[in-house]
């Protein structure tokens, strides 16, 4: 048997990007001696991607080569880099170095292009080239052959002197282009429309000597620059679950816990749906509220910032606001405008794992439908989030304001349903005699049993106060234009 151990070259070790997110994608970052093409039409990225690549490797002492052809002058490109966060003047002109090559192009063609980057790349002593405008060399190629010379001269030239070389370009041709099958990796920036709404992604169309994440990954250019969110479901991996606890965690209510065999079972989720204003936000308040500083808390919400439920908790004569002044108890709020779901996502994992966060109060799951670009990734997306939640101890409850929890026009599949709840509370409201009532119903909990009879519920001070059972309801307003009705019993 012949021994491959000295004879196999070591497989060369990531370079990281620096760039938030698109390591993970990925697997690690960029690889040595590795030539790339990094295409996306005018304003989808390239420039900024590029340029927070070489700061970052500058930041950890390596230097950049940046060549622009038919591209915007150095003045006004370091002009706008100035707004990112990224970019440190320090290493301008120094680490990070920026010229010009056009006129060489010119008047030498590619071949006076391969000896500027050999000359200029020694003499900056640079890990990473960046070629700004490689649609501007393939202009200048005297032939179709000409070019793919110059693309193979060029990954020789990255092979033997040991750097990375991206090359940015605007042009439309496909993977059968010469550049496309020749280079090392290739990574598409692009946008597209959801109705109003416009979003960026990442795609990693190819990447030899490694492992990515393929498909779309949903992006974002802010003052801190480029970053990359990674689709949850695809870079969770095998999940280590933490130690089961055979404990239940209380609900805040006196007596609900009583109705569901002591409360919440460890690490589960529990949804709870209704109609808006029938009382889900005050029952989570009251489920955080039972926080401590060995299970601290969370509550991520989108429609009241911490102000607002300060002053709510405070009528309801919950201690919401003490809780949150001594750091037990911490809010994260969102309003609900055009947010990503893996931002969201990826926000709620960091700030649980910051502060080893037990209880999480999710005040309303209808955002992260609202954030999907694709609502058939929703069940994945939810049933990925509620695990990597599960493994890290962390037992959640979440809000959905629903007419119905099965049909309904507005209502969410029974599958994401069950994919994000393993305990269901049902609240709405009922007509009884020309007078509203709030009532409560479980309707799943899938570690235990629970009473199968609605309550009555209410609000005031001191909270969600569970009442008596209802002996019957007539009118069961459910948000819909329509009545139902439903007969429930109370023993004799």
């Amino acid at each position: 048997m012949t021994d491959n151990s000295t004879c196999s070259p070591t497989a060369p070790a990531h370079v990281p990007t620096g760039v938030p997110g698109l390591d993970a994608v990925l697997k690690g970052g960029l690889l040595p001696r590795a030539v790339y093409i990094v295409q996306g039409g005018p304003g989808e990225g390239k420039t900024i991607l590029a340029n927070q690549i070489c700061y970052s490797w500058a930041a950890r002492g390596e230097r950049s080569l940046y060549v622009t052809l038919l591209a915007e002058t150095h003045h006004r490109l370091l002009r706008h880099l100035q707004n990112m966060r990224f970019m440190d003047n320090q290493y301008a002109g120094t680490s990070v170095v920026y010229e010009s090559a056009f006129d060489i192009l010119r008047t030498d063609g590619l071949e006076g292009i391969l000896r500027y980057l050999t000359r200029n790349g020694k003499r900056q002593q640079a890990s990473l080239i960046v070629i700004d405008g490689l649609f501007a060399l393939e202009e200048n190629a005297a032939s179709e052959r000409a070019f793919r010379e110059f693309i193979n001269d060029l990954s020789i030239y990255a092979d033997v002197v040991g750097c990375t070389i991206l090359l940015l370009t605007n042009s439309k041709r496909d993977s059968g282009s010469p550049e496309f099958t020749m280079v090392d990796g290739w990574l598409h920036l692009g946008s597209d429309e959801d109705q109003f709404r416009t979003y960026r992604y990442l795609q990693v169309r190819k990447f030899r000597g490694s492992d990515f994440i393929s498909g779309r990954h949903m992006s974002s250019i802010t003052s801190d620059g480029f970053r990359v969110f990674p689709r949850l479901e695809a870079v969770t991996g095998e999940l280590e679950s933490a130690p089961m606890r055979d404990e239940r965690l209380s609900t805040g209510v006196v007596g609900l816990d009583d109705i569901i065999q002591g409360g919440i079972p460890f690490s589960s989720t529990t949804l709870l749906v209704g109609p808006t204003g029938v009382g889900k936000t005050t029952l989570g308040l009251s489920f955080i509220c039972d926080s401590s500083e060995a299970e601290p808390g969370l509550i991520f919400g989108f429609y009241e910032d911490a102000h607002r439920l300060r002053r709510r908790a405070k009528a309801l004569g919950l201690e919401l606001g003490a809780m949150i002044d001594s750091g037990v108890v911490e809010v994260v709020h969102h309003a609900p405008t055009e947010l990503l779901q893996d931002q969201l996502a990826e926000e709620i994992i960091e700030e649980v794992r910051r502060r080893g966060v037990k209880r999480l109060f999710i005040d309303g799951i209808d955002a992260f439908k609202q954030a999907a670009v694709n609502e058939q990734r929703l069940g994945r997306f939810v049933s990925t989030l509620t695990a990597i939640l599960r493994c890290e101890g962390v037992t959640t409850v979440f809000t959905a304001e629903l007419a119905e929890i099965v049909g309904g026009e507005h209502g969410l599949q029974f599958a994401a349903v069950s994919a994000i709840a393993e305990n269901i509370i049902l609240l709405r409201y009922a007509e009884l005699e020309s007078r509203l009532y709030r009532t409560l119903a479980i309707l799943k909990m899938r570690e235990s049993g629970f009473d199968p009879y609605v309550y009555e519920f209410y609000l005031g001070e001191g909270g969600f106060k569970l009442g008596g059972r209802m002996e019957r309801t007539e009118g069961v307003v459910t948000g819909q234009p329509h009545r139902q009705t439903l007969t429930g019993g109370r023993d004799a």
